[in-house]
């Protein structure tokens, strides 16, 4: 029964709910629901060892029911779970797992340089924007056209300023 229901329909709902969600999770494909479960271990270092040895010795849906059936153990999950994210393909060689490395990190090479480049940008114009402003308030004049233009152009910047209060 619910704690917070006098009665246990709302809770009874509330299971029946949580029950189909948690069954659509299992993927059938990994795990079968007629075959027996005695994986309760999980990946261990002994069989990952054995697999990086002899891929073809080890299918890769079985290594897939050991790790959904008992996970990982802690020593082999910075290797294994390249794999499991599909990073690697099970079966792949070094060569292979080397090169996309070298296309994954080249890649992330070249969306650091585009957004420094980006950054250098925003901060020239925060730079040009806040000179203007201080200008124009150091001066005592109003502020014009320009500085409104440059507060326009950035649109991460508020086109708001903030005058001195005549005294």
């Amino acid at each position: 029964m619910c704690p917070t229901c006098p009665s246990g329909l709302a809770y009874c709902r509330h299971l029946s709910t949580v029950r189909t969600h948690l069954s659509a999770l299992v993927n059938h494909n990994i795990v079968p629901p007629d075959r027996p479960c005695e994986a309760s271990g999980g990946l261990s270092k002994e069989v990952w060892s054995k697999y990086q040895k002899d891929c073809k010795n080890y299918k890769e849906l079985e290594l897939l029911r050991l790790v959904y059936y008992g996970g990982v153990q802690h020593e082999i999950r910075k290797e294994v779970w390249p794999f499991l994210l599909g990073h690697y393909k099970f079966g792949m060689s070094k060569k292979d797992m080397s090169q996309i490395d070298a296309k994954i990190n080249e890649r992330y090479q070249q969306v650091m340089r585009e957004w420094k480049a980006c950054e250098v940008i925003v901060k020239q114009r925060e730079k040009e924007m806040q000179s203007a402003i201080f200008a124009k308030l150091s001066s005592g004049s109003s502020i014009d056209s320009h500085v409104l233009r440059l507060a326009h152009r950035d649109s991460t910047l508020s086109n708001e300023v903030k005058r001195p209060s005549a005294i």
